[in-house]
């Protein structure tokens, strides 16, 4: 069976210091799977699904599972809450078994995670949640601690009710001390999670004279915001336009554009 790392938490602390696990030359090995899941689970389904915990590692060690609600901030990264806290939660309607246990040097732990969905006509789009793996905190010698923390990311649908939609709701440019600066902000007005893909193309008296290609695969929350920063050169002086076009997997792409002076 595959495994795949997701997440990894893992620090030493020595007189103040944070030193990564790995320059210590502590061999955690903590492994999930499946790590990432999507489900399409009608209303009033009761659902039990296998997670599978390996330890690859030398020593035994002690796992807590956690369940929590998650965002993805408008820079990328990950926001986590307590279950309930979005209006997508999923993980508010299920429960692990076993909620911790030890487990062997290079042994694999089966844990089962059930969902009760409720029987609800209102529920629609996608929920979501995440379930962590922590490892309890190992002191040694020197006041040496460390855990590792990995994680199993989780999706279900309402069949037949996703919605995958997107604008660009704002753009903008300004001078910078290294060229010129591009701010496009996109927003999910669907109901699931959206990649992104795009191009900025700047242009000059109705010709283009650069084009930035963003950041491949931005992944973007039901209900969330993703803002692209993008540099490009410097300009001569002159009235411009900015034109982004984003490919979020929608139906047709969407775009907006912004003119602007440089001095």
């Amino acid at each position: 069976m595959k495994y795949l790392r997701v997440s990894l938490l893992a620090a030493a602390m020595v007189a103040g210091v944070v030193l990564p696990v790995r320059s210590l030359g502590l061999g955690l090995a903590l492994e999930v799977a499946p790590a990432k899941l999507e489900l399409a689970i009608p209303p009033g389904t009761t659902y039990n699904m296998p997670i599978t915990v390996h330890n690859s590692s030398t020593d035994s060690t002690h796992v807590q599972a956690t369940m929590v609600d998650f965002t993805v901030t408008r820079g990328g990264d990950y926001d986590f809450q307590h279950v309930g806290a979005r209006n997508n939660s999923l993980l508010k309607w299920a429960s692990i078994n076993p909620r911790e246990f030890d487990i062997n040097a290079n042994t694999t732990q089966q844990e089962r995670l059930s969902f009760e969905i409720p029987h609800d006509s209102q529920l629609s789009g996608e929920y979501a949640g995440i379930v962590f793996f922590q490892t309890r905190p190992m002191r040694h010698a020197g006041g040496v601690a460390f855990s590792e923390r990995i994680a199993t990311k989780i999706y279900m649908t309402v069949p037949g009710t996703v919605k995958i939609d997107g604008v660009v709701a704002k753009m903008s440019s300004l001078e910078g001390s290294g060229g010129q600066l591009y701010r496009v902000l996109f927003k999910n007005t669907g109901n699931a999670h959206v990649y992104l893909n795009g191009t900025l193309t700047v242009q000059h008296d109705g010709q283009a004279v650069q084009q930035i290609a963003m950041p491949g695969e931005m992944l973007v929350e039901r209900g969330g915001e993703r803002l692209v920063e993008l540099t490009g050169n410097r300009l001569s002086p002159g009235r411009y336009n900015a034109l982004a076009v984003i490919d979020y997997g929608g139906k047709s792409m969407t775009g907006g554009q912004v003119s602007f002076d440089v001095h």
